[in-house]
């Protein structure tokens, strides 16, 4: 059997069997979450304690990976938190080495959802009681660097008896990241995941604040749970109706409309500009006959233009450059690709532009294709009306202001 020799940090995942080859911890922290294991290790730099492994459960799908683990880490443990998305049969055979080490060696276990939902039943497999699973459960879930710190207080609580922290405290589901606004510029709103901040991975959302004050274009940064979140959705809109921007880049995934929603960036008759924040890392794209994998494209391209999204390119990947020390953890994290951020913040420059050009300076082509087939016709597609459609639009553009007139191909 091929046995991989790597290290804890994983970007496109492998089937191999991994040896993470971690020296053992007093606590040791097992997530799916990036953006976790970034904002624990961050924490710890700043509190210290008990010494500390953290370790992605996505190197660790591998029967014998598990066994290593247990063998060489886990099981000199003294408490094992497992955060674990998508239930028991995610990691069935995981989490049955798990339990038995922990028990066998009376080491302190928290098996809890990786998800914002509490799982009584997948917290059962623990050992500690109920109440503090729960209390570990809450600071992970509410997020945020202070409470990254009280979750790894109340670990040290459990272990050595010292002052228990204060409970956890929610960070806000939506705020402001950044605000470069000024009066005498045009504004861009940048709205993305909170889950970004959480982990300390704003690199390339600063690097666009950056790249837009460089071309006089003022950001309003906001981070959101998630556009369909009604909390988040009420910060779009306080923070958005006061200035209207006159562009707006988004880095959310998925479609906010499908499904009868409201898309809650749709009010503000602008150009919503899709940027992607690439689930993969910058050489498997680079490496890859079709560029963005499936996932990258279905979540941050098919599906964002349901909500009428013009979608840029990529501006970072994910990436495992940094090792952290004291965890004995490759953090995953963005890392933006400089010449990818040039070209998004120029094409929102010249669409800002575009917008602040009166309608009869404008120039809009519409280009329809003409298929060689036995019936062929200019514009010709399957279950629609071309011309009428056409027609509609070019009636449209009127009536805002522009000068129509129909041309003919010459070529």
């Amino acid at each position: 059997m091929h046995l991989l020799a790597t290290t804890s940090g994983v970007v496109d995942g492998a089937p191999e069997a991994a040896d993470l080859n971690q020296a053992p911890g007093d606590i040791v922290v097992l997530s799916a979450a990036d953006s976790e294991i970034a904002g624990l290790a961050r924490a710890y730099d700043a509190v210290g304690g008990p010494s500390l492994r953290l370790a992605n459960l996505l190197r660790l799908q591998h029967n014998l990976s598990v066994d290593l683990y247990v063998e060489k880490t886990l099981g000199q443990a003294r408490l094992i938190v497992l955060r674990l998305l998508g239930g028991v049969s995610y990691w069935r055979y995981g989490l049955e080495q798990v339990k038995a080490v922990a028990r066998e060696r009376a080491i302190k276990l928290a098996v809890l959802p990786g998800d914002a939902n509490p799982d009584p039943e997948l917290t059962g497999h623990s050992t500690l009681s109920p109440g503090d699973c729960e209390r570990l459960r809450q600071y992970l879930v509410m997020g945020g660097e202070a409470n990254a710190r009280g979750f790894l207080g109340l670990c040290r609580h459990l272990l050595d008896g010292t002052a228990a922290p204060p409970s956890a405290t929610p960070l806000a589901k939506a705020g402001v990241h950044c605000d470069t606004t000024r009066q005498d510029w045009p504004t861009a709103a940048i709205v993305f995941y909170r889950s970004v901040v959480e982990g300390g991975q704003t690199a390339p959302i600063d690097a666009m604040v950056e790249a837009l004050h460089h071309r006089g274009i003022g950001t309003l940064a906001i981070y959101v749970a998630s556009l369909k979140d009604l909390a988040s959705a009420a910060v779009i809109k306080e923070k958005l109706s006061a200035g209207r921007p006159d562009l707006i880049l988004n880095a959310t995934s998925f479609a906010a409309a499908s499904g009868g929603g409201l898309d809650p960036l749709a009010e503000y008759d602008c150009p919503v500009l899709q940027m992607v924040l690439a689930g993969s890392s910058e050489e498997s794209w680079r490496q890859s006959s079709q560029g963005l994998g499936p996932r990258d494209l279905a979540m941050n391209v098919v599906l964002p233009e349901l909500d009428g999204r013009i979608h840029t390119r990529a501006i970072s990947f994910k990436a495992d450059s940094h090792w952290h020390e004291p965890t004995q953890c490759r953090i995953v994290t963005y890392r933006p690709v400089a010449d990818r951020v040039s070209f998004v913040a120029d094409l929102a420059a010249n669409w800002i532009g575009l917008r602040r050009t009166p309608a009869v300076e404008r120039k809009v082509a519409i280009i329809l294709a003409n298929y060689p087939n036995k019936d062929g016709r200019i514009g010709n597609g399957v279950g629609y009306d071309t011309p009428a459609s056409t027609v509609a639009i070019l009636n449209a553009l009127k009536g805002a202001g522009f000068d129509v007139g129909v041309y003919p191909a010459t070529g």
